[in-house]
This record gives C-alpha cells, structure tokens and sequence, in this order.
C-alpha cells in the first residue's frame, strides 16, 4: 500500500478509511444506521453481542463496513485506533473479512 494522504478533518468515530476491493484507499463517514449498533442492548443467552452482530450482518451485507472493536464491542474509536498503532498494526480486516480497515497515524 501507498502512502495514505490522511484528511486533517479524519476523525475515527465518525470517518471509516479502508481499502476496497480493488486496492484503492477510501474515506467515508460512518452511516447514523452502524453508529446504532453498539446501542442495541445485549440479548439474553450465550452471546450477549448477538443481536448486535445480526444488525452488523444486515448493514455489511447493504455494503457497510463493519468494525467489530468499536462498531459492534462498543469500544471508544480513538483508544481503539491508539492500541491498534501500538501493536503496530496499520490496517485490520472489517468484521466479515470483505475490506481491510485503515489505522490513522498519531495526531
């Protein structure tokens, strides 16, 4: 991969980078419909993220890329992005393997 021109407005709560299926970088704001998924309150039984993971099912499969950490965990998209970069990571597949999700750089 290329060297990422990174938007100064990128936020990672808000704004999703990753690359398609043809290698190309693209920036986009996360859809209000994914934002609602670590909403949803856990189901009763063995895996409480079912429902959440059902949702995130639905949304990929009308294109959504999917974050399990922060979109289906609930964890907070900076320290997210913070951990990430600390293992060095610099991309991470989407939830369902479709898309490779792209870690921002240290502000």
């Amino acid at each position: 991969m290329s060297q990422v021109n990174w938007p100064d407005t990128f936020n990672p709560a808000k704004h999703r980078a990753y690359l398609d299926a043809n290698g190309k970088v693209v920036f986009s704001e996360i859809p209000k419909e994914v934002l609602e998924i670590s909403f949803i309150e856990p189901g009763e039984g063995g895996d409480p993220f079912a429902p959440r993971v059902e949702r995130a099912k639905q949304l990929a499969a009308q294109g959504c890329v999917i974050d399990t950490q922060i979109d289906v965990w609930g964890w907070g998209a900076e320290n997210t992005m913070r951990l990430r970069r600390l293992y060095g990571k610099t991309q991470v597949p989407d939830a369902f393997g479709n898309v490779q999700i792209l870690v921002p750089p240290a502000k």
